[in-house]
Formats: C-alpha cells, sequence, structure tokens
C-alpha cells in the first residue's frame, strides 16, 4: 500500500530529471553555437584569450610545484 504511495512521486521525479536534463541540454547546446559564432567572428581575440588563459594556468601550476618543493625541503 504505501509503495503504491510513492509510484506517482517517483514519476514526478523522473519526469523533473527529465525536463532539468533537457533544458541543461538545450542550455549548453546555445552555449556553444555562441562559442563558436564568437571564434569565427573575433578569432585573433580568440587566440589572445587562449593565450593568456594557458599563461595564467602555466603560472599558477608553476607556483604550487614551486611551493611544494620548497615545503618538503
Amino acid at each position: 500500500m504505501e509503495y503504491a504511495q510513492l509510484n506517482p512521486t517517483d514519476t514526478n521525479i523522473h519526469r523533473t530529471s527529465e525536463e532539468i536534463k533537457d533544458e541543461a541540454r538545450a542550455t549548453f547546446e546555445e552555449a556553444t553555437r555562441y562559442a563558436k559564432r564568437s571564434v569565427r567572428e573575433n578569432p585573433w581575440t580568440a587566440v589572445g584569450i587562449s593565450f593568456g588563459a594557458g599563461v595564467v594556468f602555466g603560472a599558477l601550476i608553476t607556483l604550487a610545484l614551486v611551493t611544494l618543493s620548497a615545503s618538503r625541503a
């Protein structure tokens, strides 16, 4: 008897999770289209942003490794 009462709730949860998944997929696809269009329209800006992100990421990795090796010494 209790299982029969929980079953509609399970169906609602499943339906809600499907709606959230579909909405997330649509948002991701829209963001992907926007990013592709932006890169096509401004390729050098995309190169500059990628270069800057690489420099920052490399600096953070280097800083982490230097800090780690200094703490072991």
